[in-house]
């Protein structure tokens, strides 16, 4: 018995009757994401934006004062950018007692005081 075949009855993977096989000149998929993938407007009702800078979401700000939720996705941002924008928000939701919180890597919702996420 190989050693790789221990470590998987290990783990609990059964891999006596398992047999992996290489495809020869497998066929390559390609997708034109930008037309295909329409990015969208709202999740779940909340307003989602897409900036590339700071400048981008300086007046999303009016937003929380108005107690009104939104999404940042930061997928068309650099790093640099993303933190910087993050920091301003530190800021605001210092000032308006406001919160965000990570959804997914790159996607942060903004909620105004005394607005909660329900997870089912």
């Amino acid at each position: 018995m190989k050693f790789m075949d221990i470590f998987y009855k290990a783990l609990g993977f059964e891999t006596d009757d398992v047999k992996i096989v290489k495809k020869k000149n497998p066929k390559k998929a390609t997708y034109n994401l930008k037309v295909s993938q329409k990015l969208p407007d709202e999740i779940d009702g909340v307003k989602v934006y897409y900036p590339e800078s700071l400048s981008d979401c300086k007046d999303k700000a009016d937003l929380l004062k108005k107690e009104t939720p939104f999404i940042l996705d930061f997928r068309n941002c650099s790093n640099s950018d993303r933190m910087k924008i993050l920091d301003y928000y530190d800021g605001v939701n210092d000032v308006l007692e406001s919160r965000y919180e990570t959804i997914e890597k790159n996607l942060y919702i903004f909620l105004p005081k005394d607005f909660e996420i329900e997870i089912n």
